[in-house]
């Protein structure tokens, strides 16, 4: 059954992003009719035909990030898996096919992690190969043995949250401004981050650990246990 998330407005949406500390602020600015996110995306100014100045998702090639979305204006809800455990020949899973415990994965390239138990990662199209719509991992050959264990990091769409847009009526998106730590459930699960590694925007506007602009610097690695970001993060 689909929830609809609460329109907390201003707010924001607590499982997506929160402040830890910081000296942050608010504002609602202006948003592009086009724009697609949900909050903890990262945004960009740009101007709309009539040349007012308006947000829209930042990307990799961003100079000068505004700041962070702190509402949702989207049809679809990616959540992040950390090092989820699968063993190959352990029912449900056979001696070739591991079922992750989600389907409907983001792009099967670019945002998904498999790796040992010593985080050595395996080569997607060589030890693997990965249905993203269905959930699962194919070993191929000898570099993954038939009873091996794998560590999947990954983004699935959450089919428990059906699409909001928080920016209908005024047209402005609620942003999270300023400097300081922010925990969020919103970054490329696919990427291996580092305490003290820098933190950058990917072509979606999401957070991740390579870049040219760093925004950022990470407070708290995420893991299985707890998924969230910790970022130290001036915007």
């Amino acid at each position: 059954m689909s929830v609809n998330l609460p329109d907390l407005g201003r707010g924001g949406i607590i499982n997506a992003v929160r402040k830890v500390w910081g000296n942050f602020y608010n504002p609602s600015r202006l948003v592009s009719t086009t724009a697609d996110f949900i909050a903890g995306m990262v945004a960009e100014l740009s101007t709309d035909s009539n040349g007012n100045p308006e947000v829209i998702v930042a990307n990799a090639s961003t100079a000068n990030p505004l700041g962070l979305f702190f509402c949702h204006k989207t049809t679809s809800f990616y959540r992040p898996i950390i090092d989820e455990e699968q063993t190959f020949g352990t029912s449900p899973n056979t001696a070739t096919y591991a079922y992750l415990n989600h389907a409907n994965m983001k792009s099967s390239t670019g945002y998904l992690k498999v790796t040992n138990s010593s985080g050595t990662p395996y080569t997607n199209g060589v030890d693997f190969t990965v249905s993203a719509t269905n959930g699962y991992i194919k070993r191929n050959g000898a570099g993954i043995s038939s009873t091996g264990t794998i560590y999947v990091s990954y983004l699935y769409l959450d089919p428990n949250q059906t699409g909001i847009d928080q920016t209908l009526g005024s047209g402005q998106a609620a942003m999270l401004e300023g400097s300081g730590e922010i925990a969020t459930l919103v970054y490329d699960a696919g990427k291996t981050f580092s305490l003290n590694g820098l933190v950058y925007v990917n072509a979606l506007g999401m957070l991740t650990n390579t870049g040219t602009y760093s925004i950022g610097v990470v407070t708290k690695v995420p893991s299985a246990d707890d998924p969230e970001l910790g970022v130290k993060i001036t915007l």
